[in-house]
């Protein structure tokens, strides 16, 4: 067990901030002595450092609490915390990218174009969203996926009926929704590269042939399909959860391999 002081120490806070998190409920040490010393379990400094962390990405101490007591997963949150992370640390090398740029133009006289002067600014800021850390009850299912095409989109019209692929060629409907949230992961820490990278454009092509296993895939329905998953907050929400924005994300690089194919 450690004393307050201790854990002060080991964590880089204060007393008093450990006081308070205490006061409001965020994180009670795991005991209590009669001289009313406060006694810190191992358990209780694994919270402190998922606490922190969530400080560090710019969560309200409120929000940290309604994510801590919403079934909260530490294994499941770390993975959030590094893809967040990763993205602040890409967010931070662009800004100062630019920062050199305008230095340079005062030193060189050679000015900057507008998009140049803006570019740092046009990456998608991560919102501190509390659903990312809640951890789905089931994984995205693409043959959901395709049937919510058919009733909420115009894509699978009166011919859709023909287009299903026989069951037996679609008989392995866990192994293709494994693959299918494997390519959301994957197309998840590609984030900082474009929609048109070929790194991304490789696993929009495995994920096309992943669609086509179930259904007659086309270039247009592949378009529709990144439109719901855009558009759609049943969607959106289950998919950013793998990585924020990577429903919009994947919109665009969906959208650049549907064009590839028909421009083919």
């Amino acid at each position: 067990m450690y004393k307050v002081q201790e854990v002060a120490k080991i964590a880089g806070v204060s007393v008093r901030t450990l006081h308070h998190y205490d006061s409001i409920d965020l994180m009670k040490p795991s005991n209590k002595g009669s001289n009313r010393y406060r006694y810190y379990s191992d358990e209780d400094l694994k919270l402190l450092q998922q606490i922190l962390f969530l400080k560090e990405l710019g969560f309200s101490l409120k929000k940290i609490q309604e994510i801590i007591k919403n079934g909260y997963d530490a294994e499941y949150a770390m993975a959030r915390h590094i893809e967040l992370l990763e993205q602040k640390k890409f967010r931070i090398e662009q800004l100062i990218d630019n920062a050199r740029m305008t230095q340079n133009e005062f030193s060189s006289g050679e000015a900057l174009s507008n998009e140049q002067r803006f570019s740092a600014f046009s990456i998608r800021h991560t919102p501190d969203r509390i659903d990312l850390y809640q951890k789905p009850e089931i994984e995205v299912s693409v043959k959901e996926d395709l049937e919510n095409i058919k009733d909420e989109t115009s894509v699978l019209e009166a011919s859709a009926p023909q287009t299903a692929k026989p069951e037996k060629e679609a008989e392995n409907l866990e192994e293709i929704d494994r693959e299918a949230n494997r390519i959301y992961s994957a197309v998840a820490g590609l984030m900082h590269l474009p929609a048109d990278a070929q790194e991304v454009q490789k696993e929009m092509a495995a994920y096309y042939h992943l669609l086509d296993r179930f259904y007659e895939c086309t270039p247009n329905m592949f378009r529709n399909l990144a439109n719901l998953y855009a558009n759609n907050s049943r969607f959106s929400r289950t998919i950013d959860q793998h990585g924020v924005g990577l429903s919009d994300y994947l919109k665009d690089a969906m959208h650049v391999h549907a064009n590839a194919l028909q421009h083919a």
